[in-house]
């Protein structure tokens, strides 16, 4: 492995790098003031008690199972989970985890271009390019992001290994390509192109298929097209479990056509003018004819010259076959929520199409040229690591995040209701009602702002005004079923239990299978002392979050005062496995051990600490929303 790094001149490669790392530091050295961001860092970390509990057999084997936050990524469950062993919670700990997980990608590409025969300056201009482009940000102020810096660490480690087994075959550098490539998959599944990537090597630089021709190399690849059909398939079942992929059905295939063709084009526009970034790009159905006619020619006349140059410049047609594919998992062919393109997708892709322009630019500029070329671009590479770290300063929380956005794009509802939300937070209460306000005024049919909006006035204590806002999302044209649950919640805090069940049993005439829904039905009904009742709700929603810690809570109550000791008790030890500490569950388990001591359930029951049983010990409810 060590013959990978050796090449002549290569004194001089400690320096180059060194300075590509510098810079990177440089521009992302800010993040570890950053705090979590209210878009899916809570969800991912904070919020997710598998995580936020660290490593442990239970929370490997959760990590493995679970199909959480619509994905099924292991090993980004893991990264986090290692992070929270050693540094808690501290925001800005795991931001530098990640910037360091850039660095080492930044270092693997370098000697991999090294190794595919690039001269020094070319593989630092290439390197640069990707490490240091505001493009990366995303990818590296982003905590939940962490699976994007995992898989192309992973990819990039893949393509080292494969390079190493096609100048000397051999079955242990294959299982080890093999075994790279399975965790660049479970790190995020955007790798299910390798294997044709894989292909893409070895017509250059690899040029294997001149000696062993196409069969034997597609017959070579089949191990690793069996890994992607397989991580293709768990996760579509986690996406299609959480309802992620709903839009996809919902919108023709005409529109993500045209949004995929269009949003190749801004990507290489990004690329190379990085300007107006921001977290989220609306998803739009209504390009202009001319918009779409241009980027479809630009797309065909990029590929028509690529491969008409491939004898001369094969490059080029890798670098941009690099691009174009690796970008078709998200590119949104298959829409997976309402983005029209982000930034974090061209991670990896991007690294095809500076390959293909710097070796192409080498090649075609004249000898005496090459160094004032290099030059300007260096000075090019300089200007958007500044760019880079203006960029990164938008990631210090959620309201500078969510404020470059709707600054960005006026017209972007989902940028204001996410704003509203973060400003509510911090109890900005009348900018917070000025977010949401806007993004109704763009989408009144909002129904995630609505109930955000109702949720910010109910904390403010203005119930009647947020049951207004509740019920205009219960109406038939948004039927937002969050907003069910949020008005049975205020029900259940001033004492309407009744009312509070209705509103819960219509919902569930909507969303039979919610777990929301069903869980807070069997709260409400347990509150009611309807525990025969409350089972079925409640085992429903345990059904489709099995590791709801709040849901194991009540099912193990309802249970045990049903008489079943023996599985409340599994339940209630089973909390404990994750939450070691949770207090109901500890004094729960407490309550059944001194039952069968007893050997008597006569009163014992009431002992059980339910929803809102035991406020004297600052017990909370073991409910409120999934």
């Amino acid at each position: 492995m060590s013959s990978f790094f050796v090449k002549d001149g290569e004194f001089r490669v400690l320096p180059v790098v060194t300075l590509i790392l510098l810079g990177s530091l440089l521009a992302y050295w800010q993040v570890h003031e950053f705090a979590f961001v209210n878009f899916d860092d809570f969800e991912y970390v904070v919020d997710n008690p598998a995580v936020r509990n660290g490593l442990s057999w239970v929370s490997v084997k959760w990590a493995f199972t679970a199909f959480y936050a619509a994905n099924w990524h292991p090993l980004a469950w893991l990264s986090h989970m290692l992070d929270v062993s050693i540094f808690g919670l501290d925001a800005g700990r795991h931001h530098l985890v990640s910037l360091g997980w850039h660095l080492l990608n930044s270092v693997l590409l370098f000697f991999l271009l090294r190794r595919w025969g690039g001269g020094l300056w070319r593989c630092a201009l290439v390197t640069t390019l990707f490490a240091w482009h505001p493009l990366r940000v995303e990818s590296v102020a982003w905590v939940a992001e962490r699976k994007d810096l995992l898989c192309a660490f992973f990819w990039l480690l893949t393509l080292i290994f494969y390079t190493l087994y096609s100048a000397r075959p051999d079955w242990r550098r294959y299982l080890l390509t093999l075994f790279s490539a399975a965790l660049a998959l479970m790190a995020k599944p955007m790798a299910v192109t390798l294997p044709f990537l894989l292909l893409l090597l070895d017509y250059w630089p690899l040029q294997r298929y001149l000696k062993l021709g196409v069969l034997r190399l597609l017959l070579e690849k089949i191990p690793f097209f069996l890994l992607v059909l397989g991580s293709a398939a768990l996760t579509f079942m986690a996406q299609h479990q959480a309802g992620a992929v709903s839009s996809a059905v919902e919108l023709g295939l005409l529109p993500r056509l045209t949004n995929a063709i269009v949003a190749y084009v801004e990507y290489v526009k990004l690329l190379m003018w990085p300007r107006d970034l921001a977290v989220l790009y609306r998803y739009r159905v209504d390009y202009s004819m001319m918009r779409v006619l241009f980027s479809t020619l630009f797309l065909v006349a990029c590929s028509g010259w690529v491969i008409r140059e491939r004898r001369r410049y094969p490059v080029l047609l890798v670098g941009w076959c690099w691009f174009l594919g690796t970008l078709v998992p998200v590119i949104g062919l298959v829409q997976v929520g309402g983005q029209a393109w982000a930034d974090r997708y061209t991670y990896f892709p991007a690294i095809g199409l500076w390959l293909a322009l710097v070796w192409f630019g080498y090649e075609v500029c004249p000898r005496d040229r090459r160094r004032l070329v290099g030059g300007g671009l260096f000075v090019v590479a300089l200007f958007f690591l500044s760019l880079t770290w203006y960029q990164s300063r938008y990631w210090r929380n959620s309201v500078t995040l969510f404020q470059r956005a709707a600054t960005v794009d006026t017209e972007n509802s989902v940028a204001y209701n996410l704003l509203g939300l973060a400003l509510a937070k911090e109890e900005r209460w009348l900018e917070s009602d000025q977010a949401f306000a806007r993004a109704l005024q763009l989408n009144a049919h909002f129904g995630q702002a609505l109930v955000n909006w109702g949720n910010a006035l109910h904390e403010q204590g203005r119930n009647r005004e947020a049951e207004q806002i509740y019920r205009k999302a219960m109406q038939p044209e948004v039927r937002e079923i969050d907003a069910f649950v949020a008005l049975a919640a205020l029900r259940k805090q001033e004492r309407r239990l009744d009312d509070a069940a209705d509103i819960l049993q219509k919902a569930l005439q909507f969303a039979p299978y919610s777990p929301g829904v069903n869980y807070n039905l069997g709260t409400v009904l347990l509150s009611k002392g309807l525990v025969a009742e409350s089972l079925q709700p409640l085992r429903q929603a345990l059904d489709k979050r099995p590791y709801h810690i709040k849901t194991r809570v009540n099912l193990g109550i309802a249970l045990a005062r049903m008489g079943q000791l023996d599985e409340a008790e599994e339940l209630f030890l089973a909390v404990l496995q994750f939450a070691p500490e949770h207090p109901q569950a500890r004094y729960n388990l407490q309550q059944l051990k001194l039952l069968k001591e007893r050997d008597s359930l006569r009163g014992g029951r009431s002992l059980l600490a339910t929803v809102g049983d035991l406020p004297q010990r600052g017990l909370g409810p073991a409910g409120g929303s999934l």
